[in-house]
């Protein structure tokens, strides 16, 4: 400052100096001033038009852009929050939505008055009447409330008890503050997710809070189930809107303009059926108390599209407790899925798979007899039934045919088809079958299973009757629907359509045809002794002998008085010290049931982990029932018209996955309802069918080829350009046979490793 003042003064100075040392009269002397402040006027009126072009042209001041800053004055941006999808049962049903809850908050300022002065805060006279009003209305503590209203704060909370206010409860807490003379309580408005069902299928529902708890505005996010993995889907994108206002504020009509325009989240239609839901929940709850299990789970699968129409687990949650210390504490509680986050050794059941497999491969002679105990290297391996007499001898005969073996759950039986298959063969049906394979129906954190240890030659038969394999339930699920459709498997979905409201569009799936595993004649057969285990009096496993918890002798599955096709199971469980637990009733007991037998229209799997009460089959059987007999009732049925006359179908953009891996992507494709078909057993991408940006239709296969070795897939009911891709990819030469447009025989076996320039014979239907 002080250096440009001297520049200012300067000419002045030497004004000065100059007169003193010419010694002018002084006139002279003020009309060199005058011209000398006229230069100096003219200079700096040119400092400042230069500066005020400057100014204009730049449009910025010591990093300040001008125009930004006088758009506050008069303009205003503000968020668009995006509405989270509606997440809705097969039939428009609401599952989850988006609601609002409040937040009671007390004002404390003195200088909250209106414009005639009242008082908008509570005051300290009125803390006792505010501190009943909130303990009565809302049970919060009352050390709590005198605490926050001494706080000395403008504006407090009342802790958790103070939130989660149901707008009825708000409306009519404001009516008794009003009553009572109270002033300075307001409430403050939450954007929640909300259940209308709160404990329908929760653990595969799930939960959706907001990002930032305590923050109104920072949206839901889904964190956990099919709310937290078809997140993106769900939630769209915020947008945004900017208006003039006037001196106060004050928006001026007219002059809003959308800015970035909001993208509200799709709404996701799910398989489940709330009529069936509802049912299953009910009798759950009720297998719960006769069986005093620690672990219950329960799924019901439309057999010939491979839709789940129900499912549920204990213990369980609703979305109003999920949070609360006593859920979390319950025993055994998990928050994952028991559909498909779960993976165990299944028992029994599992023998379905293996006497498909050695009927589809004629390696078993239903008629052929074997004696019901084998020495397998240094172990041998029993019947249940000789676990029951003191001498280790049998209740039943000790030779029986096989048969009569799977009726009766006999696992030397299995165990000597095992021994006539041999482990490469059984290995080979196992990975048709698909185990150790996920799904990929696009949930999160769904479990893999693993075979049985191909170097321990025990483990390898043992997985004959469940035992040395693990899977999930979906999984078997998935191969249980080959026993439905004539030998030909489908993929499980979760999702039947996908609604985008914001470009009225809609995706919607269709039933997904995996491959054939074995012949309509294997499974057809295996049906048979489905239907022998419910009905046979002598071998039969679910057929009741004498009266028990209720029940009158005979079949215990049953539908309208028909039966079902039924295989039971009991699986020991993992130690996590090694071995399996030693209890009485330390194990998994489960059923498998489809009906009608002859043609499924539906599959049915329970399984219960260590009753405390004395095992009965009629826990899992009085689930089955009822939940079947309904599905029979309502299968032609519709709950509530479907609009989708005013949507047109959509379509999917494909990206750009090599490098990805391929587990990854094949849920990303799930849940935009495509189909992916992984080639190979790589764990990188190297090439994909579809190009990236084509759009495609809901259900359009994408092929996704991986590195390393290359092994046949199942091409069952693949089209002629997917076997030419896969021809291409592996370079081998194809013989075709037939004239049809879908691959029906293939003259090289799934999981066959192919050589280069090999050619392979297909036949089409």
């Amino acid at each position: 400052m002080k250096k440009i003042f001297r520049i200012i003064t300067l000419p002045f100075r030497r004004i000065s100096k100059k007169a003193k040392k010419s010694h002018q009269r002084p006139e002279e002397n003020r009309k060199r001033v005058g011209k000398s402040l006229f230069l100096v006027a003219i200079a700096l009126f040119a400092i400042f038009i230069f500066r005020f072009v400057w100014i204009i042209t730049v449009n910025e001041i010591g990093g300040v852009n001008l125009s930004e800053m006088a758009k506050t004055n008069y303009l205003n941006t503000t968020t668009v929050y995006a509405k989270r999808g509606t997440i809705f049962d097969r039939n428009g049903v609401p599952l989850a939505v988006d609601a609002s809850d409040y937040t009671v908050y007390a004002v404390l300022d003195k200088a909250q008055v209106d414009s005639n002065n009242n008082k908008l805060y509570v005051d300290k006279a009125d803390f006792p009447k505010v501190t009943e009003f909130l303990n009565k209305e809302l049970g919060i503590d009352k050390k709590l409330i005198e605490q926050q209203l001494n706080s000395g704060k403008a504006q407090v909370q009342f802790g958790s008890a103070g939130t989660k206010i149901p707008l009825a409860k708000m409306e009519q807490m404001k009516k008794d503050a009003a009553d009572a003379g109270i002033v300075g309580i307001g409430f403050t408005a939450n954007v929640t997710r909300s259940n209308p069902e709160p404990n329908y299928a929760s653990q595969f529902i799930g939960i959706a809070q907001q990002k930032t708890p305590g923050d109104p505005n920072s949206g839901l996010v889904g964190i956990n189930g099919l709310e937290a993995s078809f997140n993106d889907i769900l939630s769209g994108s915020n947008g945004e809107e900017t208006y003039e206002k006037d001196r106060y504020g004050r928006p001026l009509p007219g002059t809003t303009t959308v800015s970035k325009p909001v993208k509200n989240g799709q709404d996701i239609y799910t398989t489940l059926d709330a009529r069936l839901q509802s049912t299953l929940e009910t009798l759950m709850d009720e297998a719960v108390k006769r069986s005093g299990g620690q672990q219950l789970s329960a799924t019901l699968m439309d057999a010939h599209t491979g839709d789940i129409l129900a499912t549920t687990q204990r213990p369980t949650f609703s979305s109003n407790n999920f949070n609360d210390k006593a859920t979390r504490e319950q025993p055994h509680f998990t928050e994952n899925s028991m559909l498909y986050q779960s993976q165990f050794e299944p028992g029994s059941v599992m023998k379905t798979f293996l006497m498909a497999s050695a009927l589809d491969s004629n390696k078993v002679d239903l008629n052929a007899s074997y004696y019901r105990r084998v020495n397998l290297y240094d172990v041998v391996i029993n019947d249940w039934d000789a676990n029951e007499t003191e001498d280790g001898s049998f209740k039943l005969p000790s030779t029986v045919t096989f048969a009569e073996g799977f009726m009766m759950s006999s696992n030397t039986g299995m165990t000597r088809i095992v021994q006539n298959m041999g482990n490469n063969l059984w290995d080979s049906y196992l990975r048709r079958f698909r185990f150790g394979i996920p799904t990929r129906i696009g949930m999160g954190g769904e479990q893999f299973g693993s075979l049985p240890d191909d170097s321990n030659p025990v483990s390898q038969v043992q997985s004959s009757f469940g035992q040395g394999i693990s899977t999930t339930q979906i999984q078997l699920l998935r191969g249980w629907t080959s026993f439905a459709n004539k030998g030909v498997m489908l993929e499980p979905h979760i999702v039947d359509r996908i609604v985008n409201k914001d470009n009225n569009t809609y995706l919607k799936n269709q039933t997904e045809v995996i491959g054939r595993p074995v012949s309509e004649n294997a499974v057809n057969k295996t049906k048979d002794l489905m239907v022998g285990v419910n009905t046979d009096p002598t071998w039969g496993t679910s057929y009741l002998t004498t009266e028990s918890q209720g029940h009158s002798p005979g079949p215990l599955f049953m539908v309208n008085g028909n039966t079902m096709a039924v295989k039971t199971g009991t699986a020991q469980i993992a130690s996590e010290t090694g071995g399996y637990l030693k209890g009485m009733q330390d194990n998994i007991y489960s059923a498998v049931a489809m009906y009608p037998p002859e043609n499924p229209d539906f599959i049915f799997y329970m399984n219960i982990k260590i009753p405390s009460n004395p095992w009965s089959l009629t826990y899992i059987s009085d689930v089955a029932n009822p939940l079947m007999t309904r599905a029979e009732q309502i299968k032609n049925q519709d709950a509530a018209a479907s609009d989708m006359a005013n949507l047109k179908e959509g379509k999917v953009t494909i990206g750009n996955y090599e490098g990805e891996a391929p587990g990854k992507i094949s849920d990303e494709l799930r849940r935009n309802l495509l189909a992916p078909v992984v080639i190979g057993q790589g764990t990188k991408i190297t090439d994909q069918s579809v190009p990236k940006g084509e759009e495609v239709k809901a259900n359009s296969p994408v092929m996704l080829l991986t590195d390393g070795d290359h092994f046949m897939p199942d091409m069952f009911k693949w089209s002629k350009e997917q076997v030419e891709q896969l021809a291409k990819w592996y370079n081998l030469k194809v013989e075709y046979q037939g004239s049809g447009n879908h691959v029906n025989t293939q003259s090289v076996v799934m999981g066959t490793k192919l050589k280069d320039n090999q050619t392979i014979t297909v036949t089409m239907n």
